[in-house]
């Protein structure tokens, strides 16, 4: 069964996986938000536009999250950032 299902592609061990990106979200936050300002809704769509894969039911909140956490971003007004300078 193993032999069967290596052929198909799958495990046995079954499960959800992780996409895998090119770089962490913060990168391409940071990217995404270089020399313009978007709400977090507008980034959130912004960085899964640009290639981001996530299978997060809450995407836009760990976005939120990663904003206010990281020290490269700035909030400007209500619910919106930008990279600072």
């Amino acid at each position: 069964i193993d032999e069967q299902l290596a052929r198909l592609g799958g495990t046995a061990k079954g499960g959800r996986r992780r996409p895998r990106n090119d770089s962490n979200l913060v990168e391409a936050l940071h990217k995404a938000l270089t020399d313009t300002v978007m709400s977090v809704s507008e980034v959130a769509v912004a960085v899964q536009q640009q290639g981001y894969r996530t299978t997060s039911p809450n995407f836009r909140t760990i976005v939120n999250q990663a904003l206010i956490k990281d020290k490269r971003f700035k909030r400007v007004g209500r619910g919106k950032y930008t990279v600072k300078a």
